[in-house]
């Protein structure tokens, strides 16, 4: 279950564009007639001709289209005759599709249980402004068709206030155009991609890091913590192992460094003898896995065969609990680049455990950091909610998310979200967690990408 969760999460971009495109999804249709003239002024279709092999772009929308996306937006803030859809005098509704029945689904469950918890404590504070949350989930099996369905149906733009961490790379890829098209809200999707939010949209945010700045960001804390080092980057044949090559170049190059050495294998071969060979000669002596936790397992183990024993940095792909115990001690010393810590329910942080005890009565199953994550989401999406006041649009909500300070958790603190006018991305840093005594260990210091 593991191994299959983690490939499948690495799947390509262009896969869900071109679900979107067969199926030609457009939303602005059969809206009801409080918002069908503001989602005429959106209305595009996507682009179907051939993109850039080195980007994963799905959403490139015209002259035109842009011009049409700033005019919705601006219209939105001045003219009080379109409604604000999913909102009513008594509640907000929020929609998202996640995996609750596919390979992604232990994702896609703590994803739907950190969204509820969060909203349930949000609820017991009296709301917003007088409106409970309510949060409507659909299934989308990691299936691109079933996104786009739900969002024909029960999240479709004009019954939800906004799309709030939807999960799955090929799913988002293939429902968020159509659904931004219509004018929805799309919140904080649960993919690393850097087309959910480039280009910029008025109302597109998300804010997990790119690959590529994962890498940066991680070897910029190695480097601070242990010194320059020669890098070599282990990589997998795709979109992912790619990108964390750059990364680490484009670290190499700003610091006028040697380029890294490079190994390139197969995605799912675990026998990597030839590559780090390749690697030792060179002289590598920080080695970034540009896969995901089952080839890191491997790349440990062969290394230690040979007894060598450069210091191994992974991504967030690998940040998950099951490494430090399926790993063993082949693993340890390993390193990883995280924005949310892993809840363990003997942590250090007495607000952390409490959390850890309320998740897990509640549901009945282990915290995760991906559903500690979707928690502090909701709490994020609250505070928005609160700052923007009783009166409530789409426009205004995103106004008011670009004009917030730097925003960390007053409870729990972690990695500021910082939005702006120009930059739709909400994370900035990072932090380094570590695999020691069988489980992660995180450090306190962030290392910025700015």
């Amino acid at each position: 279950m593991l191994s299959s969760y983690l490939r499948t999460a690495t799947l390509p971009l262009r896969e869900g564009r071109q679900f979107a495109e067969r199926s030609g999804a457009n939303f602005g249709e059969g809206l009801t007639p409080d918002i069908s003239a503001c989602a005429s002024l959106q209305r595009q279709s996507v682009r179907s001709e051939p993109l850039p092999e080195k980007r994963f772009a799905f959403y490139r929308p015209s002259l035109k289209g842009r011009v049409s996306a700033c005019a919705f937006f601006l219209l939105a803030l001045s003219t009080p005759a379109c409604a604000t859809p999913g909102v009513t005098p008594t509640e907000v509704v929020v929609g998202t599709h996640v995996d609750l029945s596919g390979p992604l689904s232990p994702l896609g469950i703590a994803v739907r249980n950190g969204l509820q918890l969060g909203f349930d404590d949000g609820n017991a504070r009296g709301g917003a402004w007088g409106r409970k949350l309510r949060l409507v989930v659909a299934d989308n099996g990691y299936d691109a068709n079933k996104a786009l369905e739900a969002e024909r149906g029960i999240l479709a733009p004009d019954r939800i206030f906004a799309m709030l961490c939807p999960v799955g790379t090929p799913p988002v890829a293939a429902a968020m155009p159509p659904f931004v098209n219509a004018g929805g809200l799309h919140l904080f999707p649960f993919t690393a991609a850097d087309d959910t939010y480039v280009p910029q949209q008025p109302l597109e945010f998300a804010l997990d890091l790119p690959v590529s700045e994962q890498a940066r960001i991680g070897l910029r804390a190695l480097f601070a913590k242990l010194g320059e080092k020669r890098v070599g980057v282990l990589y997998r044949d795709d979109a992912l192992g790619r990108a964390a090559l750059e990364g680490a170049q484009a670290e190499s190059k700003r610091r006028h460094m040697k380029p890294p050495a490079a190994a390139l294998y197969t995605p799912g071969d675990t026998s990597l003898t030839h590559q780090l060979a390749s690697l030792h000669d060179d002289g590598a002596e920080i080695v970034v896995l540009g896969g995901v936790a089952p080839e890191a397992f491997a790349a440990m183990r062969q290394a230690h065969a040979r007894r060598w024993s450069p210091v191994f940095l992974c991504l967030t792909a690998c940040y998950v609990p099951q490494v430090p115990t399926l790993g063993g001690r082949a693993v340890a010393g390993l390193y990883a680049v995280t924005t949310t810590p892993i809840p363990y329910p003997d942590d250090s942080d007495p607000a952390l455990r409490a959390w850890v005890k309320r998740y897990e009565t509640r549901f009945h199953t282990v915290a995760s950091a991906d559903a500690f994550r979707a928690y502090q989401d909701a709490r994020l999406f609250a505070e928005v909610l609160r700052r923007n006041g009783p009166t409530l649009t789409r426009a205004g909500f995103a106004q008011t998310l670009e004009a917030m300070a730097p925003w960390r958790d007053p409870t729990y603190g972690g990695v500021p979200v910082d939005f702006t006018a120009r930059d739709h991305l909400g994370f900035h840093s990072a932090f380094l967690a570590q695999v020691k005594g069988g489980r992660w260990i995180t450090f306190a210091s962030t290392q910025s990408k700015r």
